[in-house]
């Protein structure tokens, strides 16, 4: 039987899979290279539920630049009751596909979407690490996630390698499309592999700088975490790390929308964690702006960043960096080291949920 991981276990893990994703890239590229070059896709949506859901903004932004295809991510019921997928009529029905992505293949939300897709006409695939499933029932293919099941609720190991696998495909795709040249593949390609080289450093740097600042983290009573570009995404899968563990209120933010409304909310018992990414003016303006927050609000910010700026000692930089679209596994680490650390320090059990009856939000039988 195989051991089942605590939460910062599977955060530990995460080197592993990401390594076991590209090693096996011939389990699922040739797939979807299939797919790609066979339909005329000219529009893409990814749909989820939770974590998924923000894996799936990532998943679009992603497409959007490398795959060069028109992408959308709404949450899976706007897309069954509210989304009109081609309201100018400018696609054919099936040059629209709608990947749904369940980690664990059960998701009412997800599936009921991928089944209207269906009807509609457009092109459908299905997102799981779990054989067998109901999407995979559902959907025309299946992508099998090779994040290897994740016991617990709080899920990093799996959002993480779903981010990496998703970026493999959309290079291996664009490459097979021409829509990027073979010097942009072969960087990204390095990209890919150096991140797997850097993880262990990563995550290391990252529980290095939680134990550091330890003792402040758990006077923490409410927080912020705010992003931009492809990391605006991020910030929302670190506020949901925080709800489904620590329990402590906490907003997510667009780094600049931040600075537009809430701060009548602001004080000294407010934490604000800030994700530094790649963006000449972004950059300047977090720079900026948490100098602000320090001055007129609270001494409790804290910056994540591989850029090249200066920092404070309650900063967490990183010794090693990234592309913009992979550093979204890199920024994401933060919120899953400390919601973890965070709650073996007062005894929360990640591995034991709080919610006795799931089925409200999947209870279809896995065959």
């Amino acid at each position: 039987m195989t051991e089942v991981l605590s939460m910062i276990g599977h955060i530990r893990d995460i080197p592993r899979v990401l390594k076991k994703a590209y090693d096996n890239k011939s389990e699922y590229i040739p797939q979807m290279v299939e797919f790609f070059k066979t339909n005329d896709i000219k529009k893409v949506y990814f749909l989820g539920s939770g974590t998924s859901h923000n894996a799936s903004l990532t998943m679009r932004n992603m497409f959007m630049d490398i795959v060069k295809v028109e992408a959308c991510a709404p949450e899976p019921n706007v897309f069954t009751y509210h989304e009109k997928t081609n309201p100018a009529g400018v696609y054919e029905n099936n040059q629209i596909a709608v990947f749904g992505l369940t980690q664990h293949g059960d998701s009412i939300s997800t599936c009921d979407a991928i089944t209207k897709a269906k009807n509609d006409g457009h092109l459908t695939v299905g997102i799981t690490e779990s054989v067998g499933s109901p999407i995979t029932n559902i959907a025309d293919a299946t992508v099998y996630l090779l994040c290897e099941r994740e016991e617990i609720g709080p899920e990093t190991r799996g959002y993480s390698e779903t981010l990496f696998q998703f970026y493999l495909i959309a290079i291996e795709v664009a490459k097979a499309l021409g829509r990027i040249s073979e010097e942009e593949y072969a960087k990204l390609d390095n990209d890919a592999k150096k991140l797997i080289e850097d993880m262990p450093t990563v995550v290391a740097e990252t529980e290095a700088w939680v134990n550091k600042n330890m003792d402040e983290f758990l006077k923490m009573e409410k927080s912020a975490i705010c992003g931009y570009g492809y990391n605006w995404p991020t910030a929302q899968e670190g506020r949901l790390k925080f709800f489904e563990t620590y329990a402590r209120p906490c907003t997510f933010y667009e780094q600049e929308e931040q600075i537009h409304g809430p701060l009548r909310a602001y004080n000294e018992k407010n934490y604000v964690f800030m994700i530094a990414s790649e963006g000449d003016f972004e950059l300047k303006r977090c720079v900026e702006i948490a100098a602000y927050y320090r001055r007129v609000f609270t001494e409790h910010v804290f910056i994540a960043t591989c850029e090249d700026i200066e920092v404070t000692e309650k900063d967490l930089k990183y010794s090693v960096k990234t592309n913009d679209m992979l550093s979204t596994i890199v920024y994401v680490t933060p919120y899953q080291v400390l919601s973890a650390l965070l709650c073996e320090a007062v005894g929360i059990d990640t591995k034991v949920s709080p919610i006795k009856d799931r089925s409200v939000s999947g209870h279809m039988p896995r065959n």
